[in-house]
C-alpha cells in the first residue's frame, strides 16, 4: 500500500513556510546587497550568504494572522533570530525606520486577531511566492 499524502494544515503550513522563507531571504538579499546570493541581517547589519540567513518574525509567537505576513518577517542571522531572541530592540528600530511606528502598532493589532488558514489559502499563497521567487531568479541571472 502506498504512503498517504500528508495534507494536514500543520504539514501544509510547513511546506508553505519553506517557500515563504526562501522568498523573504531572497527579497531581503536583493534589497540589501542587490544579489540573491547574500544579504544583510536586518538587526545586526552583518553580511551573510543566503543559506545562513533565516526568516525572522518581528512579533514572536507564530500567530496565523501574521505568520506569513512579509512585512512582519525579514532576513536575520541565526545569532540575532535565535540566540538573541529576535534582537527585538534592534528589530524595532529597523521596523520603525522601514515602515514607521504607526504601521508597527497596526501589525501588533493584527497579531491579536483570529485568522483561519485553509488548505486553499495555503495553496494559493504558495503559488504566489513560488512565482515571486522565479521572478527574482530571472532578474538575477
Amino acid at each position: 500500500m502506498g504512503r498517504r499524502k500528508d495534507t494536514t494544515i500543520t504539514s501544509l503550513k510547513k511546506k508553505l513556510w519553506k517557500i515563504f522563507s526562501i522568498y523573504i531571504r531572497m527579497r531581503d538579499c536583493l534589497e540589501t546587497t542587490g544579489t540573491i546570493t547574500h544579504g544583510k541581517c536586518c538587526t545586526c547589519g552583518r553580511d551573510y550568504p543566503i543559506g545562513k540567513l533565516q526568516a525572522g518574525h518581528f512579533i514572536p509567537g507564530r500567530m496565523d494572522s501574521i505568520l506569513f505576513d512579509p512585512a512582519c518577517v525579514h532576513g536575520q542571522c541565526f545569532r540575532c533570530n535565535i540566540k538573541l531572541g529576535g534582537n527585538w530592540t534592534r528589530y524595532f528600530r529597523f521596523m520603525e525606520k522601514k515602515y514607521g511606528r504607526e504601521f508597527i502598532f497596526k501589525l501588533m493589532e493584527k497579531s491579536e486577531t483570529k485568522c483561519k488558514i485553509t488548505p486553499e489559502w495555503i495553496e494559493t499563497t504558495a503559488a504566489y511566492y513560488l512565482e515571486k521567487i522565479e521572478e527574482m531568479e530571472v532578474v538575477n541571472v
